[in-house]
């Protein structure tokens, strides 16, 4: 069924993405056209050139909102809870599964977004995670639970020891999960001079959730 021809622009621009998303995983950011894109969202071509005036700023509109989505996702592990916050280790926890699980997920359109598409990514992506990464290290100093004497160099330390790890699990066979969370977060801990998490490991999200490049095999980065 065709999706209604009047759509507010913001729901139409995530239609045109969500199509270009799937084109260009299917195609390849080199061979896709925005012919194709508009015919997977079922508008005129001159609507997806109404939102995006080429192929590059496709991409760059696609790589916008990986970047929001990935923001909010460590925000929303970073943010603390009403009422007793969790302890550090447990926060430091949840933080290396919600980054793993949304690099394992995201795995295929990171590859296309940005090595297929020549497109440097590591300065942008860790400084999206930073501020995340920072609020967890001085939360914990504050409060006595981490010593941390330099809370920027544990930061920038946890930040580049976090993304170098994910970066080796999403280029090797698929990783388990429970082993690699919670063997990187006792590493960080003790880094940061902190106790062992007294929670479980947390659950991975349900399959829906993942969204459809989770349903993929991850392919072979270059």
């Amino acid at each position: 069924m065709s999706p209604p021809r009047r759509q507010p622009p913001d729901v139409r621009r995530e239609q045109i993405l969500d199509a270009a998303q799937q084109v260009l995983l299917d195609r390849g950011p080199a061979a896709a056209t925005m012919a194709e894109v508009a015919e997977a969202a079922a508008v005129a071509k001159g609507t997806v050139y109404l939102y995006f005036a080429s192929k590059a700023e496709l991409l760059a509109g696609l790589r916008a909102r990986y970047f929001e989505r990935f923001t909010a996702r460590l925000a929303d592990q970073a943010d603390e809870a009403p009422g007793t916050p969790p302890a550090v280790a447990d926060r430091v926890q949840q933080l290396v599964a919600a980054s793993y699980d949304f690099a394992l997920a995201n795995h295929e359109l990171h590859h296309m977004l940005f090595h297929e598409a020549g497109f440097g990514e590591h300065d942008i992506v860790v400084a999206r995670a930073r501020a995340a990464v920072a609020r967890l290290v001085e939360a914990g100093a504050a409060s006595g639970e981490l010593d941390v004497p330099d809370t920027a160099l544990a930061t920038d330390f946890v930040l580049h020891g976090l993304h170098g790890i994910l970066v080796a699990a999403t280029h090797r066979p698929r990783s388990d999960r429970r082993r690699l969370v919670e063997g990187v977060s006792r590493l960080v801990c003790q880094a940061l001079g902190a106790g062992p998490a007294a929670t479980s490991q947390p659950r991975a999200p349900a399959p829906a959730a993942r969204g459809r490049a989770a349903g993929r095999a991850p392919a072979r980065q270059g």
